[in-house]
């Protein structure tokens, strides 16, 4: 992997108040993938996109990809953050261990991972790159639950979001929508004793929540909705589901949206309490403890498993830069060697004049194979990169793959 190599730009809830996606709801993964492809120096790229954040992470990353991509998302954002590099790295790496969520420590980031990392393949996008970054993120979203125990107290934005409302005995709840987040919800009422209804445009999905859960179907019926205490409603469906209109005269009192974008209108009738994605955040982001004992412990972690990637980076790329000079130089030695052997008087001292040739290389690049076993970090020296330049000149010569400068 060339270090650096690798670049991000992300929007968030830190840009955009709580995401609500409000602005950018034309993002859909196969438009996004469909765009990048139109650029042929984009080879591996991933798309990372929740409730609470839009990122894409491809390589190579220089000026022209980042232009390019900027112009899709300026079209869609108000605001977005470009990171390269080890950076960019460190961040994936803070993602996974949940430290980059509304709910600091939040399980459902990892699946999300591993799904984004799923989509990026289907659409040809993965490589070796990416792949090598993204597998050591999942080891350490694991690793940091593991020893943090932060895996038992099952953190989620569904968890977190259902604490901030009351469901009183008796009270008929209803779930709209059968997604993960829905699944997850319906989780929580069943696993908590709360009985509850399910909602779904296919019913089938329904279904499955049904039996898993225990819960009740509900028809996709907004005049059967009205009968219910509690609407907690959990799609990403462009349309608003429940507007004033539906809720005045209803028995609703609690409307919990966690729709993204937004499910239900934010003007409701007096004595109807919502709790949105943006109150939510509002709400959560306060209370997350930065230095709490959880976020301290996992930050170590995520720092010290980050130092030792990136030196098992660095000593990689030591290792083919040295394998390039000297593949270079070898070249040199097989082109004098046929000079020499095209003349008969001299063939007799060939292997003569091939250790000579070794030697002098050896000499020759002695000053260089040391400062860059020596070198902290090879890609911070000018001299380092101006050597690169002038070995792909030479390299050209020979037709071989040359060593990619990093912009």
């Amino acid at each position: 992997m060339e270090k650096g190599g690798i670049f991000l730009i992300r929007v968030s809830y830190g840009d955009l108040g709580s995401l609500y996606f409000s602005t950018i709801k034309e993002f859909q993964l196969d438009e996004v993938y469909e765009y990048i492809k139109k650029n042929e120096r984009i080879k591996e790229a991933l798309v990372l996109w929740t409730c609470n954040r839009f990122e894409i992470y491809f390589y190579p990353g220089d000026r022209e990809t980042v232009d390019f991509l900027e112009d899709y998302i300026n079209d869609k954002s108000l605001k977005h953050t470009v990171v390269h590099g080890m950076d960019a790295i460190k961040h994936l790496f803070l993602v996974s261990a949940g430290l980059d969520s509304m709910v600091i420590g939040e399980n459902e980031i990892l699946a999300q991972v591993r799904e984004a990392w799923e989509v990026s393949r289907k659409n040809g996008m993965s490589g070796p790159n990416l792949n090598e970054v993204l597998k050591k993120s999942l080891e350490i979203g694991r690793k940091v639950r593991r020893e943090n125990g932060n895996g038992r107290r099952a953190r989620s934005v569904a968890s977190e979001a259902l604490s901030r409302i009351e469901i009183l005995p008796g009270q008929k709840v209803l779930v709209i929508g059968a997604g993960d987040l829905g699944t997850q919800i319906s989780s929580f009422l069943s696993r908590n004793g709360i009985r509850f209804s399910i909602c779904n445009r296919s019913p089938e999905k329904a279904r499955e929540i049904s039996k898993a859960f225990g819960a009740s179907i509900e028809d996709f019926d907004r005049k059967k909705w009205k009968n219910y205490d509690v609407i907690i409603t959990a799609t990403k469906s462009d349309e608003v589901l429940l507007k004033r209109n539906d809720i005045a005269g209803s028995k609703i009192k609690v409307v919990l949206d966690l729709g993204v974008p937004p499910n239900v209108s934010g003007d409701l009738p007096k004595g109807v309490k919502i709790v949105n994605m943006e109150s939510l955040s509002e709400s959560i982001i306060p209370n997350n403890d930065k230095a709490s004992d959880y976020a301290i412990k996992s930050l170590k972690t995520v720092n010290t498993e980050f130092e030792r990637f990136s030196k098992k980076l660095m000593n990689t790329e030591k290792e083919e830069l040295l394998k390039k000079i000297f593949d270079y130089s070898n070249n040199v030695i097989e082109e004098e060697m046929k000079f020499f052997e095209r003349k008969p008087n001299e063939r007799a001292d060939s292997e003569t004049i091939r250790k000579g040739l070794e030697s002098t290389r050896n000499k020759l690049l002695g000053f260089v194979i040391n400062g860059i076993k020596n070198a902290k970090d090879i890609r911070s020296s000018e001299t380092v990169t101006n050597m690169e330049m002038i070995l792909n000149e030479n390299f050209s010569r020979y037709e071989t793959k040359k060593v990619k400068k990093v912009t």
